[in-house]
């Protein structure tokens, strides 16, 4: 209830403020800030930018967005990791099928594989005792 009431009473100072401000200034007040043009035109006889201004000034914003964009896809195409051609067999059920008479490796590919899941396993287990924390330091 104290605050609601603290916020009114600060919402009604706040718009107090403004008459008290004009108050300040008295006869001494500065002219207004919009007058006429010396030429005597008015501010509607203004006709902004022609269409050729506004394709020029699009049309170079566009070039200069695509200029970034090459330099960052040129950038990133030099930056990765080259790609291998992957071996395909004639039966084969997808990249770990092996041709005919050939023993599956159980090398680094396998190795990678279980470092991965242990990776998932770790990543799984933080993200629950973080859930777990969060629930546990709610305010009642």
């Amino acid at each position: 209830m104290q605050r609601v009431v603290a916020v009114i009473v600060a919402l009604l100072l706040c718009l107090g403020a403004p008459a008290v401000a004009t108050a300040q200034f008295g006869p001494n007040a500065p002219a207004p800030l919009l007058q006429e043009d010396p030429k005597g035109r008015t501010f509607e006889e203004d006709r902004g930018l022609s269409t050729m201004q506004l394709v020029l000034i699009f049309g170079g914003a566009a070039a200069v967005v695509a200029l970034i964009a090459g330099v960052i896809v040129r950038d990133a195409r030099g930056k990765a990791p080259a790609q291998r051609p992957r071996a395909r067999s004639k039966g084969g059920a997808g990249p770990g099928s092996t041709a005919p008479g050939e023993a599956p490796s159980k090398s680094s590919a396998a190795k990678a594989a279980r470092e991965r899941e242990r990776q998932k396993a770790r990543k799984r287990n933080k993200a629950k005792a973080a859930r777990n924390q969060r629930k546990h330091n709610r305010p009642r």
